[in-house]
């Protein structure tokens, strides 16, 4: 579904433990995964939101722009589309002036 820059899956993906990968302006990219806690563990089930610049992929990443932990829900999910449009806003502000390989 598209939500303003961002075309993300339904929560239902990530409750499935699905991650989420994209881009934006070739340089922008996000990441969403969830974090489910098992039943009888004092974690908390979470969406984690990362954020880098550049041409690499997550695992060959050098710097993670921004980290952000959402509920794991619904809501939560909003949650995550509002902190990476945050970060997408910033990041066309200062794009041009960015050394991005």
């Amino acid at each position: 579904m598209l939500h303003g820059y961002f075309d993300l899956p339904t929560f239902y993906f990530f409750e499935e433990k699905n991650i989420w990968t994209g881009s934006l302006y070739k340089y922008f990219n996000y990441r969403i995964i969830p974090k489910k806690a098992k039943p009888d563990s004092e974690d908390k089930s979470e969406l984690k939101v990362v954020v880098w610049y550049g041409t690499q992929n997550y695992d060959l990443a050098d710097d993670l722009i921004a980290q952000y932990s959402e509920d794991f829900s619904a809501e939560g999910l909003e949650a995550c589309i509002a902190d990476l449009t945050k970060e997408f806003e910033h990041f066309k502000e200062i794009r041009r002036t960015l050394d991005l390989k």
